[in-house]
């Protein structure tokens, strides 16, 4: 048994270093030409997650494992059940229930990191393997910003990016267009969601250990060139709120870190500051949110239909603008109606209400707080894995407390 243990260890550490990579294959893609929203996939880490929860199954029927089910999990249970109805209003059921098989695939790892924490994965050990791979990140977000072009690793998952091809993050400083970083994530927002978890997890780690300062100073630097300005200026509010809690050593390197970015990347700043109502990436939030406030209330279009739905109504729009809300809530809305939205508002507010004490909080509260601009926790597999992730965390910490 000690073997599957330290085999199963072992799957669930490399699922945690391997949460930023794409490497995947296309299932399925319905309709004209290839829309991501409108695919099945199955990624490396879907494997990675079957087989730890296959281990775990394998426990509990061996009578060796534990399953942990709060009160407040029946909220869980309630929204699985009202996205599983919501299918009967959807006009493509196949990507209905494959995206009800990925709702069932995370709550699982939800429970799988609420049951399992200090008893078969050490948390400290989780966390430096995370610290590892938000390093490993930041070296390639360094390397593809100062290349301004992809570097090569399509094993890996990462993008073509090139700054002249379409639907790449750019920018204009100074009428020049800068692409800003991915990593092998797909978007340079997710890995700054990666980096920004990254770092908070090595500000609320005790221990000194070598090389602690370098790799933060790296890590932050390339937090910035991802010039993601909604978790950036997260990322302060939440350092000036820990700077007392924080070591000296971390709080210069942090100073150092901001003053060289500030002088060396000054144009980019500035135009990174200078948000316009005209800007695509507001003005197209902004027609989402709109458009998900539609006639089916109750039930909503269907779970993982939105985009399908939103082609229905608005058809002859440029293919990149088919894309889900940029706002978690509303897209749970607009998919699964009142009484899904209602299901998982209750669960966020217990999971808060549980949490409010916990050195993890301010986690817990920054990813609420960027569910409000952008998707990507709710609709890709990096981000639902980091999500799920910090919800078992929080959960199994204050099942535990």
């Amino acid at each position: 048994m000690r073997r599957l243990h330290r085999l199963e260890n072992l799957i669930f550490y490399t699922l945690i270093f391997s949460i930023p990579f794409q490497t995947r294959v296309v299932l399925r893609s319905w309709g004209i030409g290839f829309n991501e929203w409108g695919s099945a996939f199955l990624y490396f880490t879907d494997l990675l997650i079957l087989a730890v929860l296959g281990f775990w199954a394998l426990r509990i029927i061996l009578r060796k494992g534990n399953f942990i089910f709060s009160n407040y999990d029946w909220l869980i249970v309630g929204f699985f059940t009202v996205s599983a109805i919501s299918i009967t209003n959807v006009s493509n059921q196949v990507l209905g229930f494959y995206q009800l098989l990925k709702l069932t695939e995370f709550s699982l790892l939800y429970f799988y990191v609420k049951s399992n924490l200090g008893q078969i994965f050490s948390l400290t050990t989780a966390f430096f393997v995370f610290i590892a791979s938000g390093f490993f990140q930041a070296v390639l977000a360094v390397l593809q910003y100062i290349r301004q072009t992809d570097l090569g690793l399509r094993f890996l998952g990462e993008t073509v990016l090139n700054p002249n091809l379409f639907n790449v993050a750019v920018f204009l400083a100074d009428g020049e267009k800068i692409m800003r970083p991915y990593g092998t994530t797909p978007h340079p927002n997710v890995l700054a969601l990666f980096l920004f978890i990254s770092i908070f997890i090595l500000y609320s780690l005790k221990q000194v250990f070598k090389f602690k300062d370098l790799i933060y100073g790296i890590a932050l630097f390339a937090f910035f060139l991802t010039f993601s300005r909604i978790i950036v200026f997260v990322w302060f509010i939440g350092f000036i709120l820990l700077i007392k809690k924080l070591n000296r050593k971390t709080v210069i390197m942090t100073l150092v870190v901001v003053v060289l970015f500030s002088i060396f990347f000054w144009p980019q700043v500035l135009a990174r500051l200078n948000i316009s109502m005209g800007e695509e990436a507001v003005s197209l939030r902004g027609f989402y949110n709109k458009v998900s406030f539609f006639e089916k209330p109750f039930l909503g279009v269907g779970l993982g239909n939105f985009v399908n739905w939103f082609k229905e109504i608005n058809p002859g729009l440029a293919t990149n603008l088919y894309q889900p809300v940029h706002n978690i809530y509303l897209l749970i809305f607009s998919e699964t109606g009142i009484l899904g939205l209602m299901f998982f508002s209750l669960f966020f507010i217990s999971l808060v209400k549980k949490s409010f004490h916990d050195s993890y909080f301010v986690i817990l509260a920054s990813i609420l707080f960027f569910g409000l601009f952008d998707h990507f926790l709710w609709t890709i597999q990096q981000g639902q894995i980091i999500f799920w992730l910090v919800l078992g965390l929080i959960s199994s910490r204050s099942s535990i407390g």
